[in-house]
Formats: structure tokens, sequence, C-alpha cells
């Protein structure tokens, strides 16, 4: 269960990064920064989580707030990816 739940999550972070990838009008340098982009953005969110000693689960006062932010940010991070995506393809 827990293989299918990775491979779901990387899934929701792998296939914008793909699309962008795959977009033919955009010189092929933009796309693969904008593509590093929207692969890396999740990493940072997440590092963010680890790197704060409260969201990490060593919070002394209120734990149950603490982990209640940590599953909002993790979830945001899946996210991430497509907000990235939208907003980087939306027509100027």
């Amino acid at each position: 269960m827990r293989v299918l739940l990775v491979l779901i999550a990387f899934g929701m972070i792998a296939v914008p990064a793909l699309l962008m990838l795959s977009r033919q009008e955009l010189p092929r340098a933009r796309r693969v920064s904008q593509a590093l982009v929207i692969f890396l953005a999740p990493a940072v969110a997440l590092g963010l989580i680890h790197g704060v000693p409260e969201l990490d689960g060593r919070a002394l006062d209120h734990p149950y707030a603490w982990t209640m932010l940590r599953l909002v940010l993790t979830g945001l991070a899946l996210i991430l990816p497509w907000c990235l995506y939208v907003w980087l393809t939306a027509r100027r």
C-alpha cells in the first residue's frame, strides 16, 4: 500500500513537469528550466517541513496543531506542481 501511495505522489509531481517538457511552442532551455522549477518545488516545500523543528514533529507546545499544519503543507506540496504548471502555461 505504501508503494502505491509513493507512486501516486510521484506521479502528481512528475506529470506536470513532463507536460511542461512536451510543450513545443517554447524554446528548449525555457521548457527545461520551467520543468525543473515544477519538479523541485515540492522538494523545497517538504524541506521546509523537515527543516523547522515544530513541523518535524518535535514540538513541545500544541503538538496537534503542528501536526495539522504539517499535513496541510504536505498536501499543498503535492498540489503545487499543478498550480505552477497552470500558472506558467497561462496566456499572457
